[in-house]
This record gives C-alpha cells, sequence and structure tokens, in this order.
C-alpha cells in the first residue's frame, strides 16, 4: 500500500483543484481570473503547509478533513450565491485552506519516499484526478464534484498514511 498512497492522495489533490475549478469557472466567473484565484490560492496553501504547518504536531487526517471542510464549504457558498464576486476573498482564503493539506502531505512524506518517487506517483494520481473530475462532470454534472472528493478522502482516511517504521 506505501507504493500506492501517493498516487491516491494525488488523485485527491486533483478531484480538489479540478472540482473548485469547475465550481467556481460555472457560479462565480469565468475569467482568468478564476483560474488565477484557484493557482495561486492552492499554490499559498501548499508552501504554508510545506513550510510552517508540516512541523504542527497535528496527524495529517486533520489537514485532510480541513482541506474537505473548506471544499464542501466553498460548495455550499457557490450554491446559496451564485455570481456573487463580493465572496471572492472568501473563496480565497477557503481555498487556501483546501490546499494546506497538499503542503503537509509533501514535507511529511519526504522524510519516506525520495522526492522523484513521491512526485511521480502524487503527479501521475493528480492527472487521474483531473481526468476522473472531468469526465465524471461531464457526464454526471455537478453532483460529480460534491462526492468524488469525500468518497476519495474517505478511502484515504481507511487506510491510513504510511510510517517511518513500515518501511
Amino acid at each position: 500500500m506505501r507504493r500506492w498512497y501517493p498516487v491516491l492522495v494525488g488523485l485527491l489533490l486533483g478531484l480538489l483543484q479540478t472540482g473548485l475549478f469547475f465550481q467556481l469557472t460555472f457560479t462565480l466567473s469565468s475569467s482568468i481570473g478564476t483560474f488565477l484565484l484557484v493557482t495561486v490560492c492552492w499554490l499559498a496553501g501548499s508552501a504554508l503547509g510545506v513550510a510552517l504547518l508540516a512541523r504542527w504536531p497535528l496527524p495529517t487526517w486533520v489537514f485532510l478533513v480541513v482541506a474537505l471542510l473548506a471544499y464542501g464549504i466553498v460548495g455550499a457558498a457557490l450554491l446559496a450565491q451564485p455570481f456573487n464576486t463580493a465572496l471572492w476573498p472568501v473563496y480565497a482564503g477557503l481555498i487556501v485552506l483546501t490546499g494546506l493539506y497538499a503542503g503537509v502531505f509533501f514535507a511529511r512524506m519526504s522524510r519516506l519516499y525520495r522526492a522523484r518517487d513521491l512526485f511521480l506517483r502524487e503527479n501521475n494520481g493528480f492527472i487521474l484526478g483531473i481526468v476522473v473530475a472531468t469526465l465524471l462532470f461531464l457526464l454526471v454534472g455537478r453532483p460529480a464534484l460534491w462526492w468524488l472528493p469525500p468518497l476519495a478522502a474517505g478511502v484515504l482516511l481507511a487506510l491510513r498514511e504510511p510510517k517511518v517504521s513500515s518501511l
């Protein structure tokens, strides 16, 4: 399972990022600003996760739950207030919270995997997540963006992350 864990995390991260992009694009704005909002805020959250939060004595699953909750709040806010551009700062903050998990994951897993293996596996999962989210969004619609991330997160929570002693 140690080999597949980063792939599954990448899958979840791809689902989250694609879900954020599609939901914001279709119910807030389809401008380049939306793409930049998701990308820049996600990277800011990841940087905070790597630089600061990975050292916190909280288990990684806590950051996963925070990411999932922030993602859910974005979806709920878009349902309640579609096309309300006054909420851009709120969405930005929530996307930063979603990106924290990625940074914490990479910082903590870098002690268990060689960098090239970690990035290769996570990136392959990320690409898979983008493809799956896109295809299911096209086939099922917005509900796919609501149930895919919690499903993937549930699998990760059930598996538990690898530990140094398991290597």
